[in-house]
């Protein structure tokens, strides 16, 4: 079941250095799923400069090699084609321990696969919003089903055949209307295949998908964790309110100009501080009118489909029984 959400906040500290830092790879997508902002984004298109990349991935292997790393923020990381592999062969021969991505899974043909298995990722997720072609398809515009699912049972399989641990490969399930009577099947089917499943509720990207204050009484407010726990950069070095701004509409600073810890000390006062203290009139806009804040428990289950609670400490394995 879904963690309640007082129990959520208790976890939740002021960390010195962020424990999760996702660098947006481009904000490019080549899909245009019903659920995403990404037909609505106002700010320009590009894919991170490398000096930009090494510069953040330099100062996290100095502050914290064990803070996960996540190589999206909005958009498709594929895209970036081959320069993908040469992040994440930067950032493990930096000593990163915890480097994460996610992807929507339609690129992710024979080739892409194994050379994310060979490249020392550590974490895969993939988007699977829905088990029959037309659901699947109605929710993620753009993508052909059964490729995507051909995709993913090829990366399980390879995986298995070179007897590797790791990268530990997850599908995705965002729960919405349109897929509500397929979940259990979806759950069934990737069980079987032996992957690592998150169930999550549908978010609304800070605002600019839906509004979760139309769908009835709100429960009383607590401290957001994708604000406490991300810091979420640009492609162009913007560190923005969190993960979920997808228009990034507040910043913070520019890592091309200034340290993670300097944007990040000052994020810390001018919004983490308040989110804990229960300030929240006192929140940028987007951080007002947002309501991510009461979805952001997951369920999680191993490949045995047993269930997992997730491990706030980056230190230690990203989930635990």
């Amino acid at each position: 079941m879904y963690e309640n959400l007082d129990n959520l906040e208790s976890k939740f500290k002021i960390a010195e250095f962020p424990l999760n830092v996702a660098i947006e790879v481009g904000n490019y997508c080549n899909l245009n799923c019903i659920m995403c902002a990404n037909d609505k984004i106002t700010r320009k298109k590009g894919f991170i400069d490398i000096k930009t990349y090494k510069k953040i991935i330099d100062e996290i292997a100095i502050n914290n090699v064990n803070t996960r790393l996540w190589l999206d923020f909005y958009g498709e990381p594929l895209l970036a084609g081959y320069k993908l592999f040469y992040m994440i062969d930067y950032a493990k021969k930096k000593g990163l321990t915890n480097i994460n991505m996610n992807t929507n899974g339609t690129l992710l043909n024979e080739e892409k696969a194994e050379m994310l298995l060979e490249s020392g990722i550590d974490f895969i997720s993939i988007d699977v919003d829905g088990y029959s072609k037309e659901v699947f398809e109605k929710i993620r515009i753009g993508a052909n089903r059964d490729e995507v699912y051909k995709n993913i049972e090829y990366i399980l399989l390879k995986k298995e055949e070179m007897g590797i641990k790791t990268p530990i490969i997850e599908v995705k399930v965002l729960e919405m209307k349109e897929n509500e009577d397929e979940i259990e099947e979806i759950l069934n089917y990737w069980h079987e295949k032996k992957a690592r499943i998150t169930l999550r509720r549908l978010i609304s990207w800070g605002g600019a998908c839906l509004d979760l204050r139309n769908e009835g009484k709100l429960p009383e407010r607590i401290a957001c964790g994708y604000a406490v726990g991300i810091c979420a950069i640009t492609w162009d070095g913007n560190i923005v309110t969190c993960g979920l701004d997808a228009h990034g509409k507040e910043i913070f600073g520019n890592v091309k100009e200034q340290s993670i810890n300097e944007i990040w000390e000052k994020r810390n006062k001018e919004l983490v501080e308040k989110h804990i203290n229960h300030e929240f009139d006192k929140l940028p806009q987007i951080c007002r009118e947002c309501t991510d804040w009461m979805i952001i428990g997951e369920k999680h289950y191993d490949e045995n489909g047993i269930e997992l609670t997730k491990n706030y400490d980056a230190s230690s394995d990203m989930y635990e029984k």
